[in-house]
């Protein structure tokens, strides 16, 4: 049997401290069931999206969780446990775990804390429904860009008519001299 080393172990318990501290998105899943296949294909799709996977032993997660928004949320962790680490958007992490949890029923998002707000299961899976920002971008600026863009076809329409009228009187005037 391969043990940990206590310092082995302190190490873990600070490397996860630290992810803890910079992720905007934790989310904690139970794993059990799913074939490794299986796994290396969520992690592989995790990680396009910045999405770090990791397996962790339920006593060193809750001791790099303590004084943390995510400690109060796993005090009764039991059977095999996987910490997801956001990277870039929340949303976006969020959604890809939502994805995940879809495709593999073994997966089942337990809780965590996306863009500082402590969710559920159900809650992660709302945020995963929600749009990315760059949607939410794109339609805020063809929110704006329809109007304006009917303005400036008013406008040159009421120019072109403007101009027309006053070519007509031009030329009207000058068969009259």
């Amino acid at each position: 049997m391969i043990t940990k080393k206590r310092k082995d172990k302190s190490a873990e318990v600070e490397l996860l401290r630290q992810k803890i501290a910079n992720s905007p998105a934790i989310v904690v899943a139970e794993y059990r069931g799913i074939k490794a296949g299986q796994m290396v294909a969520l992690r592989k799709k995790l990680h396009e999206g910045e999405v770090e996977l990791r397996v962790v032993k339920n006593n060193l997660l809750k001791r790099a969780a303590d004084g943390s928004d995510l400690a109060e949320l796993i005090t009764d962790l039991q059977g095999p446990t996987a910490v997801a680490f956001g990277a870039g958007d929340a949303v976006q992490a969020a959604k890809l775990l939502a994805e995940g949890a879809k495709e593999h029923d073994a997966f089942v998002l337990t809780n965590g804390v996306v863009a500082q707000m402590k969710v559920d299961g159900k809650g992660i899976e709302a945020i995963g429904k929600l749009p990315s920002q760059e949607e939410l971008r794109a339609k805020t600026v063809g929110a704006i860009q329809g109007p304006l863009a009917g303005l400036v076809f008013t406008l040159r329409g009421a120019l072109t008519a403007f101009a027309g009228t006053l070519q007509a009187k031009i030329d009207k005037e000058s068969a009259a001299a």
